[in-house]
This record gives C-alpha cells, sequence and structure tokens, in this order.
C-alpha cells in the first residue's frame, strides 16, 4: 500500500477556456489570470513540504497540454491527461487509476479553492483511516474536495456544475452503504462577490 494520492484537476490556463462566468465581468485575461493565481497557490500550498504524507498528482485536460501544466504546477509528482467523457468519466478514471497503483486512499480537488491547504488534506487523509470517504462542501452546493478510502459509485448521476452535486454525491454515498465525515464547507471562486470575498481575505489576490 502506497502513500495517499491527492489528485488535482485541472484545465490549461488558457484565456477564454477558464472562468467563464468570472469572465463576462473581468474579462478573459483577468479571469485567467487569477484561475492560473489560485491554482499556483493551492499547488504550492500543497507541495511546500518535501516530508508530506501524501503524493501530488496533476490530472490536466485538453490531454496534450502537459507542457503548459508542468510549467504552471512545477511542484507536483505526477502529470496525468484526464482522458475522455464527461466530468463523472474522468473522476471515476483517476480514482480507479489510483487504487491500481496501490494507494492508501484518494482525495480529488480542484483549483479553484484556495482554502484547500496542506493541513485540510491532512484532515482529509486522518478521516479516511477508518470512514469510506471525506466530502469538502462548497457554498455553491458543489464540493471543493472528495476523499475516498476505496473505489466508490459517486461520479455518475451527478449534475454536474450545478446546487445539487454535494446533495446528489451524499445520496450515492448512503447508496454504496458509505461511512463519511464532512469538512468545513468553503467557497469556490465563481462570481465577482466570490472575488470580492477572496481579496479581502487573502492579500495575495488584492490587486485582482
Amino acid at each position: 500500500m502506497t502513500r495517499p494520492r491527492v489528485v488535482l484537476f485541472a484545465r490549461a490556463p488558457v484565456p477564454g477556456r477558464v472562468k467563464t462566468r468570472l469572465a463576462r465581468d473581468l474579462g478573459n485575461d483577468r479571469a485567467c489570470d487569477l484561475y492560473r493565481r489560485l491554482g499556483a497557490a493551492v499547488v504550492e500550498g500543497l507541495t511546500r513540504d518535501p516530508a508530506r504524507p501524501f503524493e501530488v498528482a496533476v490530472r490536466f485536460t485538453p490531454d496534450d497540454a502537459l507542457e503548459a501544466v508542468r510549467e504552471w504546477f512545477p511542484g507536483a509528482d505526477r502529470y496525468e491527461p484526464q482522458g475522455p467523457g464527461d466530468l463523472g468519466d474522468r473522476l471515476a478514471r483517476a480514482v480507479r487509476d489510483a487504487f491500481a497503483d496501490g494507494v492508501a486512499a484518494a482525495v480529488l480537488l480542484g483549483t479553484d479553492c484556495i482554502a484547500v491547504t496542506d493541513g485540510r488534506v491532512r484532515e482529509a487523509i486522518d478521516v479516511l483511516a477508518t470512514r469510506d470517504a471525506a466530502l469538502g462542501p462548497a457554498r455553491d452546493g458543489g464540493y471543493y474536495l472528495l476523499g475516498l478510502r476505496r473505489p466508490l459509485a459517486v461520479f455518475h448521476e451527478v449534475p454536474w456544475s450545478t446546487s445539487a452535486v454535494a446533495e446528489s454525491t451524499r445520496a450515492l454515498l448512503r447508496r454504496a452503504g458509505a461511512t463519511w465525515v464532512e469538512l468545513p464547507m468553503e467557497s469556490d471562486v465563481d462570481t465577482v462577490d466570490d472575488l470580492a470575498t477572496l481579496r479581502a481575505a487573502d492579500p495575495r489576490f488584492s490587486d485582482l
């Protein structure tokens, strides 16, 4: 059994392809800059400790973006394309691959929740020592973290990009007979109100 794997899902930071809701207010370039800086801050926090008890894998899209993603996240341990399919297919594949490699747990993250720190990931891993899952719900109804101790069927029948994602995931966890703990609720950065909150809370983003 190898150490837990933190799997960060990321889209290559190309203006017009990321943070499209925010781009309507900020413009494509500023929205992309925000996305790039959020992702870099998250990965820097996760990889700062060389003795961390988990590996960091970046699952990226599009599949030919390896060099751009490696430059963006130089501290990650591994880089893998997400592959085809909808988000549920790609998440399920990442989990299957992780457990096929013998990991002790898989923790799935996005790139736009600054509350995802080394400490929060360790908290999730601690939960997974005794529970099947750890869920970090987001205030918009999605989730910013999902940790699993074993593969579970929790990625299909989910209405992705809606406010029902977390609740649908809870229903699938119940259906699978899984035990889980919920981590503190946090905010993604998807709207100008989210950005205003981020500016006030974190000086690294006060210029945006």
